[in-house]
């Protein structure tokens, strides 16, 4: 999945996810591979249902978390990218 910041990532409906205290586990039932996202990781994760851009959830988390979008932004195009390698996530509209 292309990751530039108007990409809109969509969580894969296949995916399995559990929130357990600051963890958010994902589990791929067609590979049996569990990920584990931190907290922030987890947010976007969440955030990932294919009608924002990378650039708006980089913006929606630096708000939640009073921290830098532009920073945010190249962060979480690093993680979605990985999620995108593993076929946990699809591109949106």
């Amino acid at each position: 999945m292309p990751t530039s910041t108007e990409t809109r990532p969509r969580r894969n409906p296949r995916v399995l996810t559990q929130r357990a205290g600051e963890l958010v586990v994902l589990l791929d039932p067609d590979s049996g591979e569990y990920f584990s996202l931190d907290d922030v990781g987890g947010r976007i994760w969440e955030l990932c249902d294919g009608t924002r851009t990378i650039g708006e959830i980089a913006v929606a988390i630096g708000e939640e978390y009073d921290a830098d979008p532009a920073a945010i932004e190249a962060d979480a195009a690093e993680l979605l990218a990985g999620l995108g390698e593993a076929s946990l996530l699809g591109a949106g509209a």
